[in-house]
């Protein structure tokens, strides 16, 4: 006994394993986990899982060996965890299990959705990672009505399958399938997920998102980091709720099309891209949105078209680093919440008085830029005040330009003349 846990070596199921258990279970009633280091039994997996369940409510294999795994209707166990399970190609229900909560398989063979998932009828919870998974499809969860989250990360995923049962509603509220082989994606895949909250598609091989427009009327958050797409058109899409959608690490030579218009958008992350040029008209007006995020792009000019300022009344954060920028419209920027402009990494040699034309500005970054010295001097309480940062040489380094500025505190900037 340790604690709450009671620890067994060796427990041999075909001698005295079951009553050594039953008599455990008398005299220790408060123990809730038993730990197995050698499970030894003479029966078929569903078997065991049965007689288990009249001690635990969770059982954990550590490794399992079996080519199938047999799930017992009347098993009262509420999760099952199989850690590694590299022989395991299929799941077998043969009648409807009310007891099953969550299951957890990583490192096996199966390759698609089993269909015995029909018989899990209180499955509130699936895994299925680490694995050789190759298609996904949502029609084995019909009369799964707790379904909430599946996650499917680290496979081997090349098909979304699209039901044609146009009826299918899955109540996922999460959607993991990071980690794998998907290169396109058809939107008609995901019309039975009417309450998703949360689409995890990062880390794949994605170039266009194709077919049915894509229709996830209560998405909050949706993840297409590190994957292929070079263009991309929202237009059609259906995601009202949404407040952030993540581009980063693509390979987009333009802002999506029609994202402007999603009115709950917060959030616009499109870092390491290949865009060059940025159009800021194209949100004028947009009252919710709150960050945008461009760096790491190739960007030689942020724009405002047509005559006039723009107005992003509630932007608080603007990062252009690490572009190719040598001059800013910052005067036409109608920016009233500002607080943190990032353009470090460019070409700029000149700044304005961004703490005058913005005035809830509370930082600039702008360090490795090759600032001219009378730039510097003329802003340099704002230096010392560690408001504005200008350095265009990494702290402790050599200067690289040809001239350098010292404040009156002695601290010395590298500028150019």
């Amino acid at each position: 006994m340790q604690g709450a846990k009671c620890v067994y070596d060796k427990l041999n199921f075909s001698s005295d394993g079951l009553q050594r258990l039953r008599t455990s279970g008398r005299d220790l009633p408060q123990v809730f986990q038993i730990d197995v280091q050698l499970l030894i039994s003479p029966y078929l997996d569903g078997v065991l899982l049965q007689l288990v369940s009249e001690f635990v409510q969770e059982v954990v294999y550590e490794n399992y060996y079996e080519r199938i795994l047999r799930i017992p209707p009347g098993a009262s166990l509420t999760d099952l965890v199989l850690r590694r399970a590299t022989a395991l190609q299929s799941i077998t229900v043969v009648a409807p299990n009310n007891d099953l909560i969550t299951l957890q398989i990583s490192q096996s063979d199966i390759r698609s959705i089993p269909s015995a998932f029909v018989n899990l009828r209180r499955l509130a919870s699936l895994i299925l990672e680490d694995g050789a998974l190759e298609s996904v499809s949502l029609d084995p969860f019909a009369n799964s009505p707790k379904l909430s989250v599946l996650m499917c990360s680290n496979n081997r995923i090349t098909q979304l399958v699209a039901s044609r049962n146009a009826s299918l509603f899955i109540p996922l509220s999460d959607l993991l399938l990071a980690n794998n082989l998907l290169e396109t994606i058809d939107g008609a895949f995901f019309l039975p997920l009417r309450v998703l909250l949360y689409l995890d598609l990062g880390s794949n091989r994605i170039q266009r998102i194709e077919g049915h427009p894509l229709s996830l009327p209560r998405v909050v958050y949706i993840q297409l980091v590190d994957n292929q797409l070079r263009e991309l058109n929202v237009t059609r899409w259906n995601v009202p709720s949404a407040i952030e959608i993540f581009f980063d690490n693509n390979n987009l030579t333009r802002i999506p099309t029609g994202i402007e218009n999603l009115p709950n958008l917060t959030d616009l992350q499109l870092p390491n891209n290949l865009l060059t040029v940025v159009d800021l008209r194209r949100f004028d007006r947009s009252t919710k949105l709150q960050r945008i995020n461009l760096a790491s792009n190739r960007l030689r000019n942020v724009l405002v078209s047509d005559p006039g300022r723009v107005t992003i009344p509630n932007l608080e954060q603007l990062d252009i680093s690490n572009n190719l920028l040598t001059q800013l419209e910052y005067a036409r920027w109608d920016l009233p919440k500002l607080s943190t402009l990032t353009i470090a990494f460019n070409r700029l040699q000149r700044l304005p008085d961004l703490f005058s034309l913005f005035p809830q500005l509370k930082r600039a970054i702008a360090f490795q830029n090759p600032f001219l010295c009378s730039t510097i001097r003329q802003w340099q309480q704002y230096i010392a005040d560690f408001k504005l940062s200008v350095d265009s040489t990494a702290y402790g380094m050599a200067c690289t330009t040809n001239a350098t500025f010292k404040l009156p505190s002695g601290r010395v900037l590298c500028c150019v003349k």
